[in-house]
């Protein structure tokens, strides 16, 4: 028997890769890369513990318990590349400023003109003033 036919035979039936396994690996070689310099072994533990749940996950064969983990993940990471692109977005637009409607919470892009202005949110029309302090 060939070590191909081997290697898909212990692979067949188990979870495999996903997001999650990749995130846990790099986060693993991130830890790994900066233990080189720090040499702490509390870190060296984290590395053995990331990638051992990262391995276990691979082949493990409970698929919806490994489904669920990455979609529980993949809805985290979502969140907080939205959150991410938003922040790069708005510190990028030099000639707008983005306030909340203080009813419906809705984020109001403004223009950039020093003072205080009166403004009406779209969504629930309700008039609020705005100050903006700097050009």
């Amino acid at each position: 028997m060939r070590f191909r036919d081997r290697l898909f035979r212990i692979i067949n039936g188990r979870y495999g890769i996903d997001s999650l396994f990749y995130f846990l690996f790099g986060l693993a070689a991130v830890i790994a890369l900066l233990n080189l310099f720090l040499r702490l072994f509390y870190l060296q533990i984290v590395v053995y513990l990331l990638s051992g749940f990262a391995v276990f996950r691979f082949f493990s064969n409970n698929y919806e318990a490994r489904r669920k983990e990455n979609e529980f993940f993949s809805k985290i990471f979502i969140k907080l590349s939205k959150l991410y692109n938003d922040f790069r977005v708005r510190n990028a637009d030099k000639l707008h400023v983005y306030k909340k409607c203080p009813n419906c919470k809705a984020t109001l892009r403004l223009p950039r003109k020093k003072g205080k202005h009166k403004t009406v949110c779209p969504k629930c029309k309700t008039e609020f003033s705005v100050r903006i302090w700097r050009n």
